[in-house]
C-alpha cells in the first residue's frame, strides 16, 4: 500500500478495512488519492494496472457492512461488477481475488 491507512481522511470503518488488508493484497494495490472528498468511499487500484480498480464504500450499506464496485481494464460479460452488504472478511477475500493477490 502506498499510503498509511491510519492517516487517511476516511471514516473509521474504511480505515479499519484498509488496515485489515493482508500483506499480499496491500502490496498488490494502491490507494487512489481523492483528497478525502468523501469519507465513506475509498478507491484502490492495482499496483501495475491502473484500470483495474475497486471502490469500497459504505453508502447504502447495512451497519457493519461494505459495498464494492469493481472496474476492469476490458469489459468482461457475466463477471461480477459489484457486491453489497458484505462483512469485512468477505470484503478482504473479494479484494484478494480482484487484485489476484
Amino acid at each position: 500500500m502506498n499510503a498509511n491507512p491510519w492517516s487517511s481522511p476516511k471514516s473509521r470503518e474504511i480505515r479499519r478495512m484498509l488496515v485489515s488488508l493482508d500483506e499480499r493484497v496491500a502490496s498488490a494495490c494502491e490507494l487512489v488519492d481523492d483528497n478525502g472528498d468523501d469519507p465513506l468511499i475509498v478507491t484502490l487500484r492495482h499496483a501495475e494496472l491502473d484500470s483495474l480498480r475497486a471502490h469500497v464504500y459504505l453508502h447504502g450499506q447495512r451497519a457493519g457492512t461494505y459495498g464494492i464496485f469493481y472496474e476492469y481494464p476490458h469489459p468482461v460479460p457475466g463477471i461480477l461488477e459489484s457486491e453489497e452488504n458484505l462483512p469485512l472478511p468477505k470484503v478482504l477475500a473479494s479484494l484478494a481475488i480482484h487484485f489476484d493477490a
